[in-house]
């Protein structure tokens, strides 16, 4: 079925050139568009990039646009669960991506973990069709370790605290009890979040390196959530980690 449709017919269903590539795919896992859109012209500001941002030419590409850089062209695309960013990351890898990477939030389930540290998953653990259908054989799905390591890396240059472990996703999020996160983070899981085990799937199937970036916005193992008092307060240092991981992907995606 679709699996078997190849990149030329893609390319001319979805009106791209024939020789048309793409060099790397950079997901971020909200539903707040505008928000992320403009950290992303944020970012490329305060990297002094020259960048062309342009619409994609089909309406089902609708939630992604196309990032210009010198000779490099980064698709960009939110996505909120991985329903839709499984077919983008699909048709990015068929046409040539070398690299995905993945930012986003997610809730801090490992003891210890404060708000505000970024946690750069080994695996995640699903059974979510999105990443399911790319990996029958099993419910876990790796990262790439060096790529992985290289982002930890770079996050940790100024000091802040990055955790390497594994995560769950769950994309049903307002369904998760407390038992659920006592239970998740009694099996060993740092956090829960809705994306990164789609992004580690697809990129697998095709042989491209993945990571996922994603700071603890939520940290349900203590009871905080999004509707904390706290979290209000807090909004200033998660907009600092979203600005902070879209220049550090953008850094890496174009070396």
């Amino acid at each position: 079925m679709y699996r078997s449709i190849s990149a030329d017919q893609y390319r001319e269903h979805l009106g791209f050139p024939a020789n048309y590539k793409v060099d790397a795919m950079l997901c971020y896992g909200t539903l707040y568009e505008q928000r992320v859109l403009s950290q992303l012209e944020e970012a490329i500001n305060d990297l002094g990039f020259e960048v062309q941002l342009n619409e994609m030419p089909h309406e089902f590409l609708r939630f992604a646009k196309e990032l210009r850089i010198a000779d490099k062209i980064i698709w960009f695309a939110i996505g909120y669960g991985g329903a839709w960013l499984s077919e983008y990351l699909h048709w990015a890898c068929l046409f040539g991506s070398k690299k995905n990477l993945l930012l986003g939030s997610c809730g801090g389930l490992k003891p210890g973990i404060k708000q505000g540290d970024f946690i750069v998953p080994e695996s995640s653990f699903s059974e979510e069709s999105s990443a399911k259908i790319y990996n029958r054989e099993s419910s876990i799905h790796y990262a790439d370790d060096k790529f992985s390591e290289k982002i930890a890396t770079k996050l940790g240059e100024d000091g802040t605290k990055v955790w390497r472990g594994p995560m769950v996703t769950c994309q049903a999020m307002i369904g998760e009890t407390l038992e659920d996160v006592k239970k998740w983070s009694s099996e060993g899981y740092y956090g829960v979040e809705m994306e990164a085990s789609t992004v580690f799937a697809v990129s697998k199937h095709f042989n491209v390196p993945s990571a996922a970036s994603l700071y603890v916005g939520d940290n349900l193992i203590e009871e905080h959530n999004n509707m904390s008092e706290e979290y209000a307060v807090e909004a200033d240092t998660r907009k600092q980690n979203q600005v902070k991981q879209i220049k550090m992907a953008l850094s890496e995606l174009l070396s």
